[in-house]
């Protein structure tokens, strides 16, 4: 029997990681079963046992390759030397989000990604793994804010770190929302941090703070 190349070889570990991925979407964690993964990918039994042990195993490569295919995505955006405003670079980190979501057809990445979080939970290995990846997201973040504090786009008496924590929860909560309720919008979340970050405009002549009208306008459609 001719030997399989390492490419060949590495199509067909994806091929089964694909496979589980449209599983999980569809049926959740719970409920895939080794089964649907090996039906779903085409291959037969021997070779899907031939790269994995079980679910378990092939659900945790899932979970290590897409928090792995996430970071590359994002920590790139964050590195970027120019001293962006929160807001501006809020907005491209969560337009790369969207853009990995949407990476493969038929699958919503984003979904999977929430069915990960849960399975990392039971393994403290991988719990481990997932942890340290946002981390960093949280230190890049952490790292964008001071370049923006140094160049003036940002208040410089607010800790720098405080900003990262900040900005690393609107993301995964953005992920969270966009997979669990089917919908976020990133330019809502853009424009509303940019009004938080705006000091209200002095009150007209004559009027007390208590007067001011609050309004918030949206300009242009909502994008996701």
């Amino acid at each position: 029997m001719p030997r399989i190349s390492d490419e060949r070889r590495a199509a067909r570990r994806s091929q089964v990681l694909e496979a589980a991925r449209a599983c999980l979407q569809e049926h959740g964690l719970e409920a895939v079963s080794m089964e649907m993964i090996i039906a779903r990918s085409g291959l037969s039994t021997g070779a899907v046992y031939g790269y994995f042990k079980g679910k378990d195993d092939i659900i945790s490569a899932v979970v290590t390759e897409g928090t792995a295919d996430l970071g590359a995505e994002l920590l790139p955006v964050l590195a970027d030397p120019a001293p962006l405003s929160p807001p501006e670079l809020l907005g491209r980190v969560l337009r790369a989000v969207v853009a990995f979501g949407r990476r493969t057809q038929g699958v919503d990445r984003l979904l999977v990604s929430i069915h990960g979080w849960s399975h990392a939970q039971a393994d403290p290995e991988l719990k481990k793994v997932t942890a340290a990846s946002y981390r960093r997201l949280r230190d890049a973040y952490t790292r964008a804010a001071a370049r923006s504090q140094d160049a003036g786009n940002l208040d410089a008496g607010v800790a720098a770190q405080d900003v990262g924590q900040l900005l690393t929860s609107i993301t995964l909560g953005f992920v969270a929302q966009r997979a669990l309720t089917g919908s976020a919008d990133v330019e809502a979340h853009v424009a509303a941090l940019e009004a938080i970050l705006t000091p209200p405009p002095t009150a007209r002549s004559g009027q007390s703070g208590s007067e001011r009208p609050r309004t918030v306008t949206r300009t242009g459609p909502g994008r996701g």
